[in-house]
């Protein structure tokens, strides 16, 4: 999990009132990423599902988000991360979502636009701020906060209330918040949705030529190329 994504778990969890139980789709962590992947321990939770469309680390429950088994306004939390664009159909699995929540419960979600394809075992989607939003509009109450390069940001994350919410705003999730107004600021290398240190880019520089030069060289003597990494 990225440490963005963290950030985002972490700002719902101190600042939210959140009811039991919750409820976390998607929770398989994916392989190597067990440590990193796990949110559980941020949330005070009397009770704490997780739930997958596969079994393995960190599910405790099978379940299909576009047909979940729990009971209308039963659930208290569901909490998505980086799911969404794993899910077939997320307009009927975020109203799937709505329908379990409790009345006043919270969906809290993230996902990408700017990210690389990762099977897991589907990725079929990519989320701009505007389709975030149309993916909640079940939800009475939401907001979304895109993070990243302004026309190509690389995560949106997302709140849904079911029913009305006083003082929904950007503020209340601070590490998030922040990392949407100063993204790129501490950067200087820009390349538009793409910035880097100076340190990273000559990492990358040195890197790619040596690889192009065994590349050359592998020709010449009519070798095998390296792989690319």
């Amino acid at each position: 999990m990225r440490e963005v994504v963290r950030n985002f778990a972490r700002d719902v969890a101190e600042n939210f009132e959140l009811e039991d139980p919750i409820v976390e789709m998607g929770a398989r962590a994916a392989e190597g990423q067990e440590d990193i992947a796990d949110v559980r321990s941020l949330y005070a939770a009397g009770e704490y599902i997780g739930c997958d469309i596969q079994p393995g680390p960190g599910v405790d429950r099978i379940e299909d988000i576009h047909a979940l088994s729990f009971t209308n306004d039963s659930v208290g939390t569901v909490l998505a991360f980086e799911t969404l664009e794993h899910v077939a159909d997320p307009i009927r699995a975020m109203e799937e979502v709505h329908r379990v929540l409790k009345p006043g419960g919270i969906a809290v979600v993230s996902s990408v636009m700017f990210f690389p394809i990762h099977a897991h075992p589907w990725d079929y989607w990519r989320f701009t701020p505007e389709g975030f939003d149309l993916v909640l509009r079940p939800f009475e109450t939401r907001l979304v906060v895109p993070v990243g390069y302004e026309l190509l940001p690389e995560a949106v994350f997302g709140l849904g209330v079911k029913g009305p919410f006083d003082h929904l705003v950007p503020e209340r999730l601070p590490r998030t918040w922040q990392a949407h107004r100063e993204w790129g600021s501490e950067l200087p290398v820009d390349f538009g949705p793409i910035r880097l240190t100076t340190r990273q880019l000559w990492k990358y520089t040195l890197h790619y030529t040596r690889l192009a030069a065994m590349r050359r060289a592998q020709r010449l003597t009519g070798g095998a190329s390296p792989p690319a990494s």
